[in-house]
């Protein structure tokens, strides 16, 4: 048995939390958990140009701005200037790190697998933006106008990573992929699946957000 097979065995985050069953829908909306993703953590104290320079031979686009999002798998978070997340649902964290260490400065340059602490649920549906909408401060109905792109808010006190981005080709639908501390898991299942009623009303009511 290969470290991929254990890995698809072991209990996902909900799971742990005593919730089997990872899928929920309503009218306007589904969620899911992501099981088993790829979260690398990437900072650097460096120059910005000279880390996206030696990344790029690894055909990783590191974007500059805060809030940008970059890639399709692996995708690229910039949560700061120098600071990245990388999400994968293909690759193991171990495959994206021997990828990037060659390239970069480790004086200058940390990598951390973050994949065991962090969680990921998927939004999905016209409700979705409404829902996160009524859950954080920021509106995520003008958001979906962006593109792809990231951010980092609060849901009732939890602070989650958000990105919206397409899950396989140029075609395929955007979703929201919330990221968030392992623990959380089960509180932030719970938050989201006990408001998803309302996104419902606001769908009914204004219609789709995008």
């Amino acid at each position: 048995m290969n470290d991929k097979d254990s890995k698809k065995q072991l209990p996902t985050c909900l799971q742990q939390a005593g919730i089997e069953n990872g899928v929920f829908s309503s009218s306007s909306l589904e969620l899911r958990e992501v099981p088993g993703t790829t979260v690398v953590r990437l900072h650097s104290l460096g120059n910005s140009e000279q880390l996206k320079t030696a990344v790029d031979e690894a055909g990783i686009e590191l974007l500059q701005q805060t809030g940008q999002s970059s890639g399709q798998d692996p995708v690229v978070l910039c949560l700061r200037p120098k600071e990245y997340l990388l999400f994968s649902e293909q690759l193991e964290p171990e495959q994206l790190i021997e990828q990037l260490e060659p390239l970069i400065d480790p004086t200058e340059t940390s990598l951390f697998n973050n994949s065991d602490g962090l969680g990921t649920f998927r939004l999905s549906g016209p409700g979705a933006p409404w829902l996160l909408s009524k859950l954080s401060g920021l509106d995520f109905t003008v958001g979906t106008e962006q593109g792809q792109h990231c951010t980092r808010t609060r849901m009732a006190h939890a602070a989650v990573v958000i990105n919206y981005h397409q899950t396989g080709n140029d075609d395929s639908p955007f979703v929201f992929d919330l990221l968030f501390d392992r623990s959380l898991a089960k509180y932030i299942w719970d938050l989201l699946t006990a408001s998803a009623n309302h996104a419902d009303d606001l769908v009914s009511a204004f219609g789709n957000a995008a």
